[in-house]
Protein backbone atom coordinates (compact mmCIF):
# COMPACT_ATOMS: atom_id res chain seq x y z
CA UNK A 1 0.00 0.00 0.00
CA UNK A 2 2.74 2.41 0.63
CA UNK A 3 4.40 1.74 -2.47
CA UNK A 4 1.22 2.94 -4.21
CA UNK A 5 1.06 5.97 -2.24
CA UNK A 6 4.21 6.63 -3.26
CA UNK A 7 3.84 6.27 -6.84
CA UNK A 8 0.08 7.85 -6.73
CA UNK A 9 2.18 10.74 -5.38
CA UNK A 10 4.96 10.81 -7.82
CA UNK A 11 2.08 11.50 -10.69
CA UNK A 12 0.05 13.77 -8.63
CA UNK A 13 3.13 15.71 -8.42
CA UNK A 14 4.36 15.56 -11.75
CA UNK A 15 0.68 16.96 -13.04
CA UNK A 16 0.37 19.38 -10.57
CA UNK A 17 4.08 20.48 -11.56
CA UNK A 18 2.68 20.59 -15.12
CA UNK A 19 -0.73 22.52 -15.11
CA UNK A 20 1.15 25.13 -12.04
CA UNK A 21 4.61 25.75 -13.62
CA UNK A 22 3.46 25.22 -17.84
CA UNK A 23 0.29 25.14 -18.83
CA UNK A 24 -0.94 27.99 -16.11
CA UNK A 25 1.54 30.50 -16.35
CA UNK A 26 2.20 30.36 -20.07
CA UNK A 27 -0.98 29.71 -21.11
CA UNK A 28 -3.37 31.57 -18.87
CA UNK A 29 -2.30 33.55 -15.67
CA UNK A 30 -1.21 36.41 -17.95
CA UNK A 31 -4.70 37.14 -19.60
CA UNK A 32 -7.07 35.76 -17.22
CA UNK A 33 -7.40 38.72 -14.59
CA UNK A 34 -8.84 40.49 -18.00
CA UNK A 35 -12.07 38.39 -17.41
CA UNK A 36 -12.35 38.66 -13.41
CA UNK A 37 -15.42 39.25 -11.98
CA UNK A 38 -16.98 40.15 -8.39
CA UNK A 39 -17.78 36.84 -6.76
CA UNK A 40 -18.77 36.19 -3.11
CA UNK A 41 -16.61 32.94 -1.51
CA UNK A 42 -15.68 31.63 1.62
CA UNK A 43 -12.39 31.78 3.16
CA UNK A 44 -12.58 29.64 6.63
CA UNK A 45 -16.54 29.98 6.90
CA UNK A 46 -16.18 33.86 6.65
CA UNK A 47 -18.78 35.31 3.46
CA UNK A 48 -16.37 37.66 1.37
CA UNK A 49 -16.56 39.19 -2.03
CA UNK A 50 -14.11 40.24 -4.21
CA UNK A 51 -12.57 39.60 -8.06
CA UNK A 52 -12.31 35.72 -8.67
CA UNK A 53 -11.95 34.51 -12.02
CA UNK A 54 -14.81 33.23 -13.65
CA UNK A 55 -16.20 29.62 -13.10
CA UNK A 56 -14.84 28.09 -16.23
CA UNK A 57 -11.37 28.95 -15.01
CA UNK A 58 -11.50 27.47 -11.40
CA UNK A 59 -8.54 25.60 -11.86
CA UNK A 60 -6.25 28.74 -12.14
CA UNK A 61 -8.52 30.79 -9.54
CA UNK A 62 -7.33 30.49 -5.79
CA UNK A 63 -10.69 29.22 -3.94
CA UNK A 64 -10.05 30.93 -0.24
CA UNK A 65 -9.24 34.37 -1.70
CA UNK A 66 -9.64 36.78 -4.35
CA UNK A 67 -7.01 37.92 -6.71
CA UNK A 68 -6.34 41.39 -4.41
CA UNK A 69 -5.61 39.31 -1.33
CA UNK A 70 -1.54 39.50 -2.03
CA UNK A 71 -2.29 43.47 -2.23
CA UNK A 72 -3.98 43.11 1.00
CA UNK A 73 -1.88 41.10 3.15
CA UNK A 74 1.46 43.09 1.79
CA UNK A 75 3.30 40.24 -0.20
CA UNK A 76 2.33 41.98 -3.52
CA UNK A 77 2.53 45.66 -4.17
CA UNK A 78 2.40 47.95 -7.10
CA UNK A 79 0.15 50.30 -8.45
CA UNK A 80 -1.35 48.10 -11.57
CA UNK A 81 -4.25 46.28 -10.23
CA UNK A 82 -4.16 44.11 -13.77
CA UNK A 83 -0.14 43.54 -12.85
CA UNK A 84 -0.58 42.91 -9.05
CA UNK A 85 -3.78 40.29 -9.79
CA UNK A 86 -0.85 38.65 -12.63
CA UNK A 87 1.44 38.70 -9.94
CA UNK A 88 -1.04 36.81 -7.66
CA UNK A 89 -1.82 34.05 -9.93
CA UNK A 90 1.71 33.90 -10.81
CA UNK A 91 1.95 33.61 -7.37
CA UNK A 92 -0.44 30.85 -6.85
CA UNK A 93 -0.63 28.83 -9.79
CA UNK A 94 -2.48 25.91 -10.13
CA UNK A 95 -4.47 26.71 -6.96
CA UNK A 96 -7.70 25.16 -7.96
CA UNK A 97 -6.70 22.28 -9.89
CA UNK A 98 -4.63 21.36 -6.52
CA UNK A 99 -7.86 21.83 -4.98
CA UNK A 100 -10.32 20.56 -6.95
CA UNK A 101 -8.82 17.74 -9.04
CA UNK A 102 -6.16 16.71 -7.36
CA UNK A 103 -7.75 17.07 -3.76
CA UNK A 104 -9.33 14.72 -1.96
CA UNK A 105 -12.34 14.65 0.82
CA UNK A 106 -11.25 15.46 3.86
CA UNK A 107 -12.96 14.31 7.46
CA UNK A 108 -10.75 14.63 10.40
CA UNK A 109 -12.09 11.57 12.10
CA UNK A 110 -9.61 9.47 9.95
CA UNK A 111 -6.68 11.53 10.01
CA UNK A 112 -3.73 11.26 12.68
CA UNK A 113 -1.42 13.49 13.80
CA UNK A 114 1.77 12.33 14.14
CA UNK A 115 3.59 15.32 14.84
CA UNK A 116 2.38 18.90 14.90
CA UNK A 117 4.59 22.07 16.57
CA UNK A 118 7.01 24.67 15.45
CA UNK A 119 9.32 22.61 13.47
CA UNK A 120 6.61 20.91 11.24
CA UNK A 121 3.35 18.70 10.86
CA UNK A 122 3.23 15.21 9.60
CA UNK A 123 -0.25 13.34 9.50
CA UNK A 124 -1.76 9.96 8.04
CA UNK A 125 -4.61 9.41 6.91
CA UNK A 126 -6.72 6.99 4.42
CA UNK A 127 -3.53 5.63 2.94
CA UNK A 128 -2.77 9.72 2.12
CA UNK A 129 -0.26 11.75 4.19
CA UNK A 130 0.80 15.49 4.86
CA UNK A 131 3.91 16.44 5.43
CA UNK A 132 5.40 20.29 6.09
CA UNK A 133 8.38 20.86 7.40
CA UNK A 134 8.56 24.30 8.21
CA UNK A 135 12.60 24.81 8.43
CA UNK A 136 15.57 21.98 6.54
CA UNK A 137 18.50 23.57 6.47
CA UNK A 138 16.59 27.06 5.17
CA UNK A 139 14.39 25.67 3.19
CA UNK A 140 10.27 24.80 3.78
CA UNK A 141 8.97 21.70 2.37
CA UNK A 142 5.29 20.65 1.68
CA UNK A 143 4.65 17.45 0.25
CA UNK A 144 1.12 15.32 -0.38
CA UNK A 145 -2.41 16.86 0.83
CA UNK A 146 -2.37 20.16 2.89
CA UNK A 147 -4.47 18.61 5.99
CA UNK A 148 -2.19 20.98 8.55
CA UNK A 149 -3.97 24.16 7.10
CA UNK A 150 -7.17 22.42 8.78
CA UNK A 151 -5.24 21.64 11.69
CA UNK A 152 -5.70 24.43 15.06
CA UNK A 153 -1.37 24.15 15.99
CA UNK A 154 -2.27 25.88 19.38
CA UNK A 155 -5.40 23.77 20.15
CA UNK A 156 -4.15 20.55 19.04
CA UNK A 157 -7.19 19.77 17.60
CA UNK A 158 -8.64 19.44 13.77
CA UNK A 159 -10.50 23.28 12.62
CA UNK A 160 -14.26 23.00 13.20
CA UNK A 161 -14.82 25.22 9.79
CA UNK A 162 -13.47 23.47 6.60
CA UNK A 163 -10.24 25.40 4.88
CA UNK A 164 -12.04 26.14 1.55
CA UNK A 165 -15.71 26.22 0.54
CA UNK A 166 -15.64 22.44 1.35
CA UNK A 167 -13.86 19.87 3.35
CA UNK A 168 -11.25 18.92 0.63
CA UNK A 169 -7.53 19.02 1.16
CA UNK A 170 -5.97 20.18 -2.02
CA UNK A 171 -2.56 18.62 -3.04
CA UNK A 172 0.31 20.25 -2.62
CA UNK A 173 4.54 19.95 -3.81
CA UNK A 174 6.65 23.21 -2.64
CA UNK A 175 10.29 23.76 -1.86
CA UNK A 176 10.24 27.40 -0.50
CA UNK A 177 12.60 29.38 1.28
CA UNK A 178 12.41 28.97 5.43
Amino acid sequence: MLILTILLSLVLASLDLFLSWVLAPVLVNWWAPLVAVPTAYSDRGVAKTGWKLPWWLTWFDTFDADLDQGVRDGSISGRSTYWNRVKWLYRNPGYGFSYWALGVEFAPANWRVLQADDKGFLAVGNGLFSVHIKDFYGIQLKFGWKAWNCYDLAAKVWSAQPWGPVWRLPFVISISRA
